[in-house]
């Protein structure tokens, strides 16, 4: 990856990680509501729990992917960013590619990380939780590249963030 790739890295990361609208810790918060609240929606089995718990934090997980999709490329639109690349000689695609990289380390070992605490209250057990850890290792690069797809889509338009939610979660 050449320096100015390294540079759109670095500036993404913070954007996502420390820019305002809670950053890295709003889609987490929200992942761990869901898994909080989902016992309450179907009652105290333990076993019932244990068993829907793996589809649970993959439910909440496309559910936190959501979240910071407004935010992803519209404001590099509206500043001229994408335009300012072109000039420059910078791929498209190469840009693209790095905001993947950068929208997946901003929310994907964050989840991964929560997911111990929620697979603890879903009555998950450690052999369970294993497979849903390497599942959302393979998993959340993609809900990240589908993220990146879905915010370019719906970027300029009135009501975009509503948009993109409608269009991921039935992905």
């Amino acid at each position: 990856m050449s320096g100015r790739l390294w540079t759109i890295l670095r500036r993404d990361l913070a954007r996502l990680l420390l820019g305002g609208r809670g950053g890295a810790l709003l889609p987490v918060l929200f992942f761990l509501a869901v898994a909080m609240l989902y016992p309450f929606a179907v009652g105290p089995d333990a076993p019932l729990l244990a068993r829907t718990g793996g589809g649970v934090i993959w439910v909440a997980a496309l559910l936190a992917a959501v979240l910071p999709l407004d935010r992803l490329v519209e404001p590099d639109i509206e500043q001229g960013f994408f335009d300012q690349c072109a000039l420059r000689g910078i791929a498209e695609e190469a840009v693209i590619a790095v905001r993947v990289i950068a929208h997946w380390l901003s929310f994907g070992p964050p989840l991964m990380l929560a997911a111990i605490p929620a697979a603890a209250l879903l009555g998950i057990d450690a052999s369970s939780l294993r497979t849903v850890e390497l599942g959302l290792l393979a998993g959340t690069p993609g809900l990240a590249a589908l993220g990146v797809v879905i915010a370019s889509v719906t970027s300029g338009l009135r009501g975009g963030a509503a948009l993109a939610g409608l269009l991921a979660i039935p992905l």
